[in-house]
């Protein structure tokens, strides 16, 4: 019996030697446990912490297969919702653009026809305005002033000469011959329109730009392609009175009969359009003028007979 027992206590130590070893074994992934969950019994759940182990290593797994899809997330489509970004900023510019009509919002007279400026009556179509200064002013020592009386006195076309400004320029390219024009006093006391012209011939190459002695020689400007034209005018009428350039304004405000009117929209231009609306206006303007003159020197010539009736009376006394 006690050989039993004896045997038996061997069986006995010899069991919790191998639990030993299946607990030293499981020794090598107790951290394992340990990092997870410590409160749990060690003894009572050694086939789960197994199982909790691999399904622990499952996790890992998971986890290391888990980062590409969120480096896949770390992409961020908002990236490519910037593209759209980019696409719109060319539609920007369309929006940029009913801005330009906005500085042409004050319409220049229309261009005339390439041949004839005559409509299908005859009549002109568009009208021009030229700018010269009648009082004396001087450039590099020449005495550059011209009237409206200079012009009466020309028994030739006279060139318009000396304008350097591209689009006077063109304004004179396209005149015709016969076309009609308003002479204009500029840097005058009062500055306005004096009269009326006639082109006579039409532009051609303004010769003046090649002589260095000329107040308006261009060295830029070259025989085999000349930059600058010119057209032959001659007088037509003076007006009595000069149709003041503060009168002109003051009917070229909004909804004025002179709206638009190129020699106030573009002041600086030495020749610009008249439209046929603004010509008639114009000229409407100067007809008031000779009608009050002609009022006046009626008044004065009837003074005048009873100032002579009345020196009669007094002699016949």
């Amino acid at each position: 019996m006690a050989g039993t027992r004896s045997s038996a206590r061997q069986a006995a130590s010899k069991a919790p030697q191998y639990a030993d070893d299946s607990s030293s074994h499981s020794g090598t992934e107790a951290p394992k446990r340990k990092a997870r969950k410590t409160t749990r019994r060690k003894r009572a759940r050694d086939e789960d912490e197994n199982e909790d182990i691999d399904d622990g290593e499952d996790v890992d797994e998971a986890e290391q297969a888990s980062p590409p899809p969120k480096k896949a997330k770390i992409a961020k489509p908002a990236k490519t919702k910037k593209a759209p970004k980019v696409t719109a900023k060319p539609k920007a510019n369309p929006k940029a653009n009913p801005t330009k009509p906005a500085a042409t919002s004050k319409p220049d007279a229309p261009a005339p026809p390439a041949d004839t400026n005559r409509d299908a009556a005859g009549a002109q179509q568009t009208y021009w305005l030229l700018k010269a200064e009648p009082l004396p002013r001087y450039e590099n020592g020449t005495n550059v002033s011209f009237s409206i009386d200079d012009l009466a006195a020309c028994t030739v076309p006279e060139p318009w000469s000396g304008v350097r400004n591209p689009q006077a320029r063109n304004n004179m390219r396209a005149m015709r011959a016969g076309d009609l024009g308003f002479f204009y006093h500029s840097n005058a006391k009062p500055p306005g329109v004096a009269g009326i012209l006639r082109v006579a011939e039409e532009a051609k190459v303004d010769e003046t730009a090649f002589e260095p002695a000329d107040p308006y020689y261009d060295a830029k400007s070259e025989r085999e392609a000349p930059k600058w034209w010119c057209v032959g005018v001659e007088f037509v009428r003076k007006f009595g009175a000069v149709v003041g350039l503060k009168r002109i304004k003051g009917e070229a405000g909004k909804g004025g009969a002179l709206e638009g009117m190129q020699l106030v929209t573009n002041s600086r231009l030495s020749v610009s359009r008249v439209s046929r609306d603004e010509w008639e206006y114009i000229l409407g303007m100067v007809e008031e003028d000779d009608d009050e003159d002609g009022e006046k020197v009626t008044e004065q010539d009837d003074a005048s007979v009873e100032d002579k009736g009345s020196a009669a009376d007094d002699g016949d006394k």
